[in-house]
């Protein structure tokens, strides 16, 4: 303990004081911070007290509710010099390095010559060396950490990855194997019961991507094994730590995780942490009509919130790239996002090293070995237009007979919204005598598929990329495409392109490939003469470097923050919608550490303990006194609840106590004044130990303090 004891107060045996002291020495943090506040409920101006209950908070390591305890302290104590240097030890715990080496100077300067204020003298060194190892030292590698949260998430359902999952494998366990120079990698996933990353050991995640090229089976004993080892190092792994000025790359989604940026902003801050994400597509906000309502709602949080907070970002095409840009900037104007383009144009014959002869695994859904067949590799969704891919294959078989028309061989299992192709499919004998519908093909059987393949057709509205057009070049094997967004990049000049939703071009095109198999022969040599693809390893050395290039710049100007403005109302809760907006990226943005709930269509409700609001202003635009007005929602039963706004130069003064008639529930304003020094406005919100709602048969529900709206 920093203060052994205090000389305030009853401290007769058996007195609150004394309870609270007693468990404080016997090491019982969390009974122990639970007396003193009951204690200081009675006795608010012991501010010894509060730092005692500091300490067992910081015990906890509930390192931002002791700050709150200390920082009353130095209210109710504005001289004294141990207050002060604990609100400096529990900013440097966070990694605030500006206000811990303010609140050390204030120490010092109160009393230079006290034994506690030399200590933190001796901090303010230790301080500077570690807000510098924020950055990257000079000489020292760059570590690149690959989320791969989704994939894994993934995997604990399925085997043979879709193509976001064939990405994220291949990438990263290239980079795992071979960095280079001058960089560190490796591989964790996010693991939601403890809200933190744990690390994928190297050996594990090559196992799983070796796993998932080379069979199917969800229940053989060496893929079971291996999720096995996987759930294990997500519920007993340690936290990853970040190292100084790391970045971290998400090669896959995230939007699906509650509050991922939340968790980012944390590492942000408190390791220097640049986040990159890996954009495939912006189909959610293009094409919404193809698309589930509550995922368009999802990537439109997701797409705003990473605007106006990635460092960069990578995007798979150049078509992509325009359209990632120009979204981000009517999302926040005043920070363009900068994007790299990666190509997606992997040659996954030369990565599996397959020969043709190997084929694939007799199975009913897929062809006989000498069957003549057209490849379609992808989900069975309504953006890919399955729908008119049948229609296509029934005026085939209608105009020319079932024996003439080659088998259509669809892989992918049924996706969103495919009902209206697969109603089709399942209503129609000749649609189901000629066209067979596969999944769960690994990538060993895909690979002989598009060896043997007549050709491959991809139709589709809108792609990011388009990797089964890449790999039927790797192959090659002609790509009939939709022209359209970045397909054509994909196929070049080497692919056959038809006019998107036209249904008689589409038809005419197959007709061609099918029947004219000297125009298939030349095609195939253009091929051959013209197409150059790259290895997994090729575009991992890209990602790697891109990165590296980004994070060595010291010309790079770093983007700047997003700015809340005055008299502008600023919705703390999901706005809903499809559409990425600001309004959207500030609910995210401006909630500051782990004190908080996800948000909510009405709102969001904080922690019990301290939670933060961080609210980014322009010194030169706003300045003197501010008043802010904050919607609330107390919850039923809660009582102790208290709020304070602050500049974050500025002394944090003392709380404003939250008073509701009888503990009554309901929603009202509250209104807080402050002083603008600095460039953040800081409002902290102590919910106490919070309301238990949301209990339900087998939940434990959840521990709330306030609503804000």
């Amino acid at each position: 303990m920093d203060q052994p004891g205090h000389d305030t107060g009853d401290t007769t045996p058996g007195s609150a004081l004394y309870q609270a002291d007693s468990l404080r020495d016997q090491r019982m943090w969390d009974a122990a911070a639970l007396a003193y506040r009951a204690y200081l409920e009675r006795r608010p101006e012991d501010w010894r007290a509060r730092i005692q209950m500091g300490h067992c908070l910081k015990e906890t390591g509930d390192v931002a509710a002791s700050l709150t305890a200390y920082r009353d302290a130095a209210a109710e104590a504005p001289n004294s010099a141990d207050a002060h240097l604990h609100i400096g030890h529990a900013l440097k715990m966070m990694g605030e390095g500006e206000g811990a080496w303010r609140a050390y100077a204030r120490a010092l300067e109160l009393e230079p010559d006290n034994i506690e204020a030399s200590r933190g003298a001796r901090s303010l060194s230790v301080l500077a060396s570690s807000v510098a190892r924020r950055a990257r030292a000079p000489g020292q590698a760059l570590q690149i950490v690959f989320d791969s949260s989704d994939l894994v998430a993934y995997v604990f359902h399925n085997r043979t990855p879709t193509g976001i999952q064939r990405v994220q494998l291949n990438v990263t366990a290239r980079a795992l194997l071979d960095p280079i120079e001058g960089v560190a990698t490796v591989a964790v996933a996010f693991d939601e019961a403890s809200g933190f990353w744990r690390e994928v050991s190297r050996d594990l995640f090559l196992r799983l991507w070796r796993l998932s090229r080379t069979g199917g089976e969800v229940d053989a004993p060496a893929w079971v094994e291996v999720l096995a080892e996987l759930r294990e190092t997500l519920r007993d792994g340690e936290d990853f730590v970040f190292a100084a000025g790391a970045s971290l790359v998400n090669l896959g989604t995230s939007w699906w995780i509650r509050d991922y940026f939340l968790r980012v902003r944390q590492v942000m801050r408190r390791y220097g942490v640049r986040y990159v994400p890996l954009v495939y597509d912006c189909i959610p906000l293009m094409t919404p009509e193809h698309c589930q309502p509550l995922l368009a709602e999802e990537f439109a949080q997701w797409f705003s919130s990473m605007a106006a907070q990635a460092d960069s970002a990578l995007a798979i095409s150049e078509w992509l790239a325009a359209d990632a840009q120009r979204i981000a900037a009517e999302v926040v104007p005043e920070r363009a996002l900068q994007v790299s383009v990666v190509r997606l144009d992997a040659d996954l014959r030369q990565e599996l090293g397959v020969a043709a002869s190997e084929g694939w695994s007799p199975r009913p859904d897929l062809p006989e070995p000498q069957e003549d067949f057209v490849l379609c590799v992808g989900t069975i969704e309504s953006r890919k237009n399955h729908l008119m891919l049948f229609h296509a294959w029934l005026a085939l078989i209608r105009r020319h007979g079932a024996a003439r028309v080659p088998r259509l061989v669809c892989i992918g299992k049924p996706g969103w919204l495919a009902d209206a192709a697969m109603t089709l499919w399942r209503n129609s004998p000749a649609l189901q005598e000629r066209v067979s519908i596969a999944h769960g093909v690994p990538d060993v059987s895909l690979a002989g598929l598009y060896d043997r393949a007549m050709f491959t057709v991809t139709n589709s509205f809108y792609e990011g990329w388009g990797l089964p057009v890449t790999e039927s070049l790797s192959f090659g094997r002609i790509p009939l495409v939709a022209r359209n967004t970045s397909l054509t990049e994909a196929g070049g000049d080497a692919a056959v392109y038809f006019e998107p939703d036209n249904l008689p071009d589409l038809v005419a095109k197959l007709e061609q490939l099918i029947f004219d198999a000297a125009e298939r022969e030349r095609l195939e040599a253009v091929i051959r003469d013209t197409v150059t693809l790259r290895s997994w390893g090729d575009i991992a050395d890209q990602v790697m470097r891109v990165i590296a290039a980004r994070n060595a710049d010291q010309d790079a100007v770093p983007a700047p923050p997003v700015l809340v403005a005055p008299s502008v109302i600023y919705p703390l809760r999901l706005t809903g919608g499809g559409v990425a907006d600001r309004s959207k990226a500030m609910a995210d943005l401006i909630r500051d550490g782990l004190g908080w709930h996800p948000l909510e269509s009405w709102g969001c409700w904080t922690r019990p303990g301290l939670a933060k609001l961080r609210l980014p202003v322009d010194p030169a635009v706003v300045g003197g006194k501010l008043r802010l007005y904050l919607g609330c929602v107390a919850p039923e039963g809660s009582t102790g609840i208290r709020l304070r706004a602050f500049g974050s130069e500025g002394d944090a003064g003392p709380f404003q106590r939250v008073v509701t008639e009888g503990g009554s529930s309901g929603s009202f304003a509250c209104v807080l004044d402050c002083e603008a020094a600095g460039s953040d406005v800081i409002v902290e919100i102590d919910g106490g130990a919070g309301i238990l709602i949301d209990i339900t048969e087998g939940s434990a529900g959840r521990q709330i303090g306030l609503g804000v709206t």
